[in-house]
């Protein structure tokens, strides 16, 4: 069985890059199940059993590689981007968004539900894993440490991070589909703010008024 961990760590060819990314390319715009490693060789314009030099197992292997690599891009960019923000975790959230809404969309229902039920098991499951790891992780980790300092309620962290990452994904959805006129990094801050301080309307700030007649000033003086 294809180990998916023995090949996201080399460095691939410039002949076996243009394979993994054109894959990577059609899997996210289709997905698994609708691409063919003859999609693959028509759009590379090569033929089609000289991607199994690079590829042996097949679209599987193939599918399993180009994803945990993107996951593995994803992992560093987002923990770069938590780090640099700052302590606070709105800070962090909008840098987060910043970088994910940069990146092509994440797809994680589609992944999980549709294309991950396609594969085997075990590579089912590394992929999992691998996700938790890349976007799950350094998210549970910045709303752990606001919960540490008193900043945001004790809820369950993995949620906090599956509802951000869903919003995310939603969001960018529904900006590709023409749903919303709003740039998607404006729309990301608004759906920040409201994930951290609600829909309420809040008190507005009082501003001193005018001096009234008999109202002492400044000491009086």
């Amino acid at each position: 069985m294809f180990d998916a961990a023995t090949l996201t760590g080399t460095a691939p060819s410039a002949a076996r890059e243009r394979v993994l990314q054109t894959a990577a390319a059609l899997f996210h715009a289709h997905g698994y199940q609708a691409v063919t490693m003859r999609d693959v060789a028509r759009t590379l314009g090569v033929k089609q059993a000289s991607l199994y030099y690079h590829v042996p197992d097949g679209k599987e292997q193939l599918f399993v590689e180009v994803t945990a690599r993107g996951l593995a891009q994803h992992q560093a960019g987002l923990t770069a981007a938590l780090a640099d923000a700052g302590p606070e975790l709105q800070d962090q959230l909008n840098a987060a968004a910043d970088w994910l809404t940069a990146q092509p969309a994440l797809k994680l229902m589609h992944m999980f539900e549709a294309d991950l039920p396609a594969i085997t098991p075990a590579n089912a499951r590394y992929l999992r894993d691998c996700a938790y790891a890349a976007l799950f992780q350094p998210l549970v980790e910045a709303f752990r440490q606001a919960q540490a300092r008193g900043a945001i309620r004790a809820l369950a962290a993995d949620r906090l991070a599956g509802v951000f990452l869903t919003l995310i994904d939603g969001m960018m959805y529904a900006s590709r589909a023409g749903h919303d006129a709003a740039g998607v990094t404006e729309l990301a801050y608004e759906l920040i703010d409201v994930l951290l301080n609600g829909l309420r309307p809040r008190a507005e700030a009082k501003t001193p008024g005018p001096e009234t007649p008999g109202q002492k000033v400044d000491g009086g003086r």
